[in-house]
């Protein structure tokens, strides 16, 4: 049986935070793995991600993101 990249505590949160950048055009974030899957915070709002495998558009390497909490605005 295969892990998925999402489901593994040893995927690289470089890989995911590049990832998450591109699509998401956020730039201060950090990723975190938590609950059996990689989580992706923005550090001045505190909007929340899952992250996803995923294939083609609009994945980057493999990941996509599904929010999960919309974060505080300034």
């Amino acid at each position: 049986m295969t892990t998925l990249k999402t489901e593994n505590p040893k995927t690289n949160p470089r890989r995911i935070l590049r990832a998450a950048r591109a699509i998401l055009g956020r730039r201060r974030l950090s990723a975190h793995f938590e609950h059996g899957q990689w989580w992706v915070t923005e550090l001045h709002t505190g909007a929340q991600w899952s992250v996803a495998d995923a294939e083609g558009n609009p994945s980057v390497d493999g990941f996509d993101f599904e929010q999960v909490t919309p974060g505080e605005e300034d």
